[in-house]
Formats: structure tokens, C-alpha cells, sequence
């Protein structure tokens, strides 16, 4: 037929049609925390491991070519001794010829893909011969699979605990393209899925653009009133000076004179993990000087003159926070 179109109103459909409808869904894990389908518990004595329910729900729950697994106990796996190095495939396949039990947790060393077989390869074991299980190498796979939601403010974001591991969640404040920040949802033991549910912001366009915060003028040191004022920039990591500086006094600062500039250090948390210098300009007495800057790890920022000068400019200093 040159065009199909289904489900039927009143009418069952097929199990390749119902995978056809729910295919949008994707396959993997649904991980409601608690390390679902983790494989641990090698044992020698018996050549298995146990793949195991969330510790959480105590249930591990999948979806694979639009049906539904669920294992609410934990299943012992076999890893016989092999000859040669034989990779074991732990995996959920789904048998559109089994009607009992479409998907099925499977333990192989080749991949069945006969009869439209298809498979969620959960971990890989690579056992050599004559070695014991526990030395085996074991990758994890477990591919999770959950929604994408859209917020208008971070206020509105649900707890993280609420919705599966790995939910994706836009947050437009009320702005739309590039401006939207991502989060994710997650776990602190991230590796593990267990405990400590947060949001975790993974995209945010601040993050490309400096945030100024204006440093004021003191009893020792203004603003020149021109070019920038004194200001301590921040992106991601990366911190910038920028502005000019003179002394309250109408006085020069004097060749070979060292100056703290911004009458303070910088939070501990702006500093750099070393010392940098930076060769900047200085002005207001005729020909252009030079002064080097110095910004400590103790986030001390000293100026050495080099040539007696009414103002130094701190543009163009910038380093990376530790």
C-alpha cells in the first residue's frame, strides 16, 4: 500500500505497530535512582554476578522497541570459565516472536539479531582463560533514556527526585533561543544513582559573557574619571580586571613605587593557583608609561611603576581562577 496510518479507532493494533507508535520514547533504562540493572556481586566459586533492582524502588525498569521490562528482584547471571577471550554480552533483548515475555534480560557471547531481534546492551565482560571472574574486564553501558521539560523560571523546576534520572530541562525566564539555560537531573554519586538528587545546570549563556562587579572608589585610591572604572570581571572560570586608577592625593605614582591598586585583595575563590604578571598602561604625565601588575594566589593585586604616571589601567589583565 502506498500509505498506512494506525492505531484504527476500536480496532487492536499489531505488536510491530505498537513499536512503530511508541518508537519517539527511545530505548533505556528508566532510572528512578537506586542504580537500577547494576551488575556487581562476582563471585568465583560459582562463575556468576547478579544484576540487581534499584536499591531505591526496588524495581529496575526499561523500555526497548516500545515494550515495557521490569525486574522487581535481582537475577544471578552465569560467566562460565572460557578458552579464549570471550567477551559475555549482558543485555535486554526483545523477541518479537516471544508473546510471553517480548523483553528479557540475556546473557550471550555473540549478539542474536535473527528474526528482528534487538537488544539494550546493559555491560560487557571480558573474560580470558584461566583467569578468575573478579579479574575479569567489565564496561557499563546501561543507556538511560527520559523526557525533556520547558519552565519559565528556575523557581518552577520540580525536585530532581521526582522525575527520572537524566531529565532534561529548559528554562527560558521568559527569553527564547540561546538565552534559555539547561539543567539535567542527577544524583551526587552520579555513577551510582543512589542519593543526593540536584538540578545541574549544564548550559547557561552567562557563562559566555563577562559579569562585572564594580570595584568603589577609597580613601587612597578613584576613579580617574576616564576609561572604565575599577571592576572584577567573571566567566566560568576565567577572571578579568579591567578600569583606571589614580590616587586621592592628585599625586603620581612613583617610578619604582609598588601599589595595592585595589586597596584589598580578591575573594580567595577569584584568585589564580599562581602568581601572574601582566605588563599594563599607564598615563597622564605626557608620553605613555608601563607598570607590571601582579595578581597573587592570596589574591593580593600590587602594580609596580615603572614610569611615574597619574593613573594605571588595569585592562587586559585576565587568568583563570583555581
Amino acid at each position: 500500500m502506498a500509505e498506512e496510518s494506525f492505531p484504527v479507532v476500536e480496532q487492536p493494533m499489531t505488536a510491530e505497530q505498537w513499536k512503530h507508535v511508541t518508537r519517539g520514547i527511545g530505548d533505556g533504562i528508566l532510572d528512578e535512582g537506586g542504580f537500577p540493572y547494576r551488575l556487581t556481586g562476582f563471585d568465583n566459586t560459582t562463575n556468576t554476578a547478579v544484576l540487581r533492582a534499584s536499591t531505591s524502588t526496588g524495581v529496575a525498569s526499561a523500555i526497548l522497541g516500545g515494550f515495557y521490562h521490569k525486574m522487581d528482584s535481582d537475577i544471578t547471571l552465569s560467566f562460565p570459565p572460557v578458552a579464549a577471550r570471550s567477551t559475555y554480552y549482558v543485555m535486554l533483548q526483545h523477541d518479537p516472536l516471544d508473546a510471553e515475555m517480548p523483553v528479557k534480560v540475556v546473557v550471550s557471547t555473540s549478539v542474536d539479531t535473527s528474526q528482528g531481534k534487538t537488544h539494550l546492551h546493559l555491560y560487557n565482560v571480558v573474560r580470558n582463560a584461566n583467569e578468575l571472574l573478579t579479574d575479569a574486564a567489565v564496561r557499563m553501558i546501561r543507556p538511560r533514556i527520559a523526557p525533556v521539560q520547558v519552565y519559565a523560571s528556575d523557581a518552577d523546576l520540580p525536585q530532581a527526585n521526582k522525575v527520572l534520572w537524566g531529565t532534561l530541562a529548559i528554562v527560558h525566564n521568559g527569553r527564547s533561543g540561546n538565552n534559555s539555560t539547561l539543567f539535567i537531573a542527577m544524583t551526587g554519586d552520579d555513577g551510582e544513582s543512589t542519593t543526593g538528587w540536584f538540578w545541574k545546570k549544564i548550559y547557561d549563556p552567562n557563562d559566555n559573557v563577562f559579569v562585572w562587579s564594580e570595584i568603589g572608589d577609597t580613601g587612597t585610591y578613584r576613579w580617574p574619571e576616564h576609561g572604565f572604572r575599577r571592576a572584577l570581571g567573571r566567566r566560568g572560570k576565567v577572571r578579568k580586571l579591567r578600569g583606571r586608577v589614580a590616587l586621592v592625593s592628585g599625586n603620581k605614582f612613583q617610578a619604582g613605587g609598588d601599589y595595592s591598586i585595589l586597596s584589598g585583595p580578591i575573594a580567595p575563590e577569584d584568585a589564580p593557583a599562581a602568581v601572574q604578571r601582566f605588563a599594563v598602561s599607564t598615563g597622564g604625565s605626557g608620553a605613555g608609561g608601563q607598570a607590571n601588575v601582579e595578581v597573587s594566589s592570596t589574591g593580593a593585586v600590587t602594580a609596580k611603576i615603572t614610569d611615574s604616571a597619574y593613573w594605571v589601567s588595569l585592562d587586559g589583565i585576565e587568568w583563570e581562577a583555581k
